[in-house]
């Protein structure tokens, strides 16, 4: 049994790692709703970007009859970026549009994405790690420009 367990720790070490470095977390100082709102406005300001829609999955938690604390998914994507991308490599589309995660955990309040750094190593990408940088970048710009604007 300690054998077992001993291998399990190891395999969980190797992984935490892997995981943690394609998602990137942010704390926020106000509440979902309203983190969701300047992330929003962050994005809607910016000409370059287009806004989709805010999923709701707390809402539609509660029509099934589960309580989830506030978790929303802010869907949005720079045109130019995404198109460059997938002329790259089409099946990255499966990880588009661009999703921005807000949620309350243990009345704590956070930003998360997946950093699109790791779209190369998911979907093998050869090229256009210039525009999976400047992804990268928008991700992280657009998550902190609303978390300093909260402060």
């Amino acid at each position: 049994m300690i054998k077992h367990f001993s291998t399990l720790l190891a395999v969980l070490s190797l992984s935490v790692p892997l995981f943690s470095q394609s998602i990137t977390i942010y704390k926020s100082e106000a509440k979902v709703g309203e983190t969701v709102a300047k992330i929003v406005d962050q994005i809607k300001t910016n000409q370059e970007l287009i806004f989709f829609e805010v999923v709701d999955h707390d809402v539609i938690a509660a029509k099934r009859g589960i309580t989830l604390e506030p978790t929303k998914s802010i869907l949005f994507e720079d045109p130019i970026l995404t198109s460059t991308l997938l002329e790259c490599q089409k099946s990255a589309a499966l990880d588009l549009p661009l999703e921005i995660l807000v949620w309350e955990e243990y009345g704590d309040v956070y930003v998360g994405f997946m950093d699109p750094k790791f779209m190369k190593r998911r979907f093998m990408i050869q090229e256009c790690d210039d525009t999976i940088e400047q992804l990268s970048r928008l991700m992280i710009r657009v998550s902190m420009n609303a978390l300093r604007e909260l402060k």
